[in-house]
């Protein structure tokens, strides 16, 4: 074949293939996506994460009232021999508590932290949420939600004809959910009130 024409021949191949090759990224560009963030949302994450560090983590667990599959501690972490400190609460959700009881497998358990400096945000959407109701929309459904900077996600929804319900999250992509009535989400305010009140003695 004549040289001029292999070149021409050449350069055609090479123009039909680039956008072929451009739509398949090399093996560099590609990755399992995880469910998990690259940084922490919260300064206790930002502790909790930490490698090759001494944490110390003191924590007290809200008894006074009790919400089936909510569990809320009031907790402060510090990195040993520095100054990095931070408090405030987990929310721990647990979902399934038949299944251990059938031998059907073990409950699933998800957590969020909640750092101090948004306690006081969350009570007070909590009290916003609880509120909303069918006057606020001319639509047959609702909803009303929160959520933390760690996921943490509170909703208020019309359930039936004669009331609402609450839904308490966690988790991003394997989420752990609890279904509360509105007295019982009254009572999850309260016990994240006496966690803060808790945090508030360590001063």
């Amino acid at each position: 074949m004549h040289p001029t024409r292999l070149i021409l021949l050449s350069a055609l191949i090479l123009f039909c293939a680039g956008p072929a090759l451009a739509q398949r990224p090399g093996p560099e560009f590609w990755r399992k996506v995880g469910c998990e963030p690259f940084e922490p949302r919260t300064k206790l994450e930002a502790i909790d994460e930490r490698h090759s560090s001494v944490i110390i983590k003191a924590f007290t667990q809200i008894t006074t009232l009790e919400v089936n599959g909510v569990r809320i501690d009031a907790v402060e972490m510090r990195e040993l021999g520095n100054v990095a400190r931070a408090k405030g609460i987990v929310v721990v959700l647990r979902e399934g508590e038949g299944a251990r009881q059938d031998g059907g497998g073990r409950p699933r358990e998800n957590r969020a932290f909640v750092d101090y400096e948004e306690i006081d945000a969350l009570l007070q959407a909590i009290d916003a949420i609880a509120r909303v109701d069918e006057t606020m929309t001319r639509l047959p459904g609702f909803e009303a939600r929160y959520k933390t900077l760690g996921d943490l996600e509170i909703g208020v929804f019309r359930q039936t004809r004669r009331g609402n319900a609450a839904m308490m999250t966690t988790g991003i992509c394997d989420r752990t959910s609890q279904l509360l009535t509105l007295d019982e989400l009254a009572k999850v305010k309260a016990m994240i009130q006496e966690a803060k009140t808790r945090l508030d003695e360590l001063r």
